[in-house]
């Protein structure tokens, strides 16, 4: 269990880092936004038809693999030399410059030189965003004492969400601006938001995370690190069935509907960012592990309804009560990670957190397309 949670009783929400990880993972998104908009239309410019199994299932390893790995990192580097920001560093600066090389090659055209590094450039692109998803997140453990994680998380959630679902307005935009430009406006959005967050990222917290390292070391048992993952899991169902089966399942199904699939979708996930924002201070009071059964009770009906629903009404109604039980999964997933966990361990839990999440819809992802 997180050794630090007596020690924080008194502190305040740090807004001013709060915000600066909004940014960040705002800017995450818009760049993944951007991704999935020119990944067919550069399978049809290079000629990667042959590829397109192999970037999906690599995206899905990636992201499941490297959160807990660049976790890990992190924290074996701060255990050393107190350096927690040096993962992260690397992941932003390789980003930025990886968007930057992957607009220059969509500009040289599809020559065959080109073509053959391009794969490449955008499989190690997928690594480095990857890199510094851990290390950002687990630090709202130093933005918020422990009890008023759920009211972090739910703002995040809302910002990250809201952006996806505002999907079709960032897509018009990124055709307005066409793929070489894209790419150029990612790398600085990923770079400048990164910068911003580092430098905001106060000597306080930073202090207050070294003092919490030179605490006598706890292990987080094997029953915490299971339960973080069977947490991390459910939440993956969640997203999963919203994200990439609602909608597949919705065309196939629901014929007369399909045009509206995605929007759907989308209404959803913005359904499920403004009750996690509403209902986090509720949550913040209540147990975590309670809070997580009911979540979890409740997306059992919602993901058989979406299942086995038989008309459009029902299978809506399905969504619905998936979106209600994602959610507050994702309000109470990460606070109940972060207490699980050995301060020591904390960035390497919350990568496991983050990379058992992925893992459903990964595999959703590589199956259904």
């Amino acid at each position: 269990m997180n050794t630090s949670i007596a020690l924080e009783d008194k502190r305040a929400l740090k807004w001013p880092e709060i915000y600066s990880l909004g940014a960040l993972n705002a800017a995450v998104v818009i760049s993944w936004i951007a991704y999935h908009e020119y990944q067919p239309v550069l399978v049809e410019k290079f000629n990667f038809q042959g590829l397109v199994q192999f970037m999906i299932a690599s995206k899905a390893i990636i992201l499941v693999v490297i959160p807990p790995l660049a976790g890990w990192l992190a924290d074996q580097i701060l255990k050393k030399n107190g350096k927690y920001f040096t993962v992260f560093t690397v992941g932003i600066s390789a980003t930025a410059m990886i968007f930057m090389i992957v607009a220059s090659l969509i500009g040289a055209g599809p020559l065959e030189s080109v073509r053959a590094v391009l794969p490449v450039m955008i499989v190690l692109w997928l690594i480095a965003m990857n890199l510094f998803v851990s290390p950002a997140n687990s630090m709202i453990e130093a933005f918020a004492p422990a009890q008023k994680l759920p009211i972090v998380v739910g703002f995040l959630f809302l910002v990250t969400e809201l952006i996806y679902a505002l999907e079709p307005v960032i897509v018009a935009l990124v055709r307005f601006f066409g793929d070489t430009i894209t790419f150029v406006v990612g790398g600085i959005l990923i770079s400048v938001t990164g910068y911003i967050f580092h430098r905001v990222s106060s000597n306080e917290v930073m202090q207050r995370k070294k003092e919490l390292v030179e605490q006598p070391a706890v292990k987080t048992s094997a029953m915490g690190y299971l339960a973080i993952v069977m947490v991390g899991l459910q939440l993956g169902i969640g997203k999963a069935f919203l994200v990439e089966f609602f909608p597949h399942r919705m065309d196939e199904k629901f014929v007369e509907f399909a045009a509206y699939s995605d929007y759907v979708a989308l209404g959803l996930l913005a359904l499920a960012a403004i009750l996690a924002f509403a209902v986090s201070k509720k949550v913040a009071k209540a147990k975590a592990d309670q809070v997580i059964t009911y979540a979890t009770l409740g997306l059992i009906p919602g993901v058989l309804l979406i299942i086995m629903g038989s008309s459009i009404a029902l299978y809506i109604l399905g969504g619905i009560i998936t979106a209600v039980a994602f959610s507050v999964l994702n309000v109470s997933g990460l606070p109940f990670a972060i207490k699980n966990l050995s301060i020591r361990h904390i960035t390497y839990g919350v990568g496991v957190f983050i990379g058992a999440s992925e893992l459903f819809t990964g595999l959703f992802d590589y199956f259904l397309h």
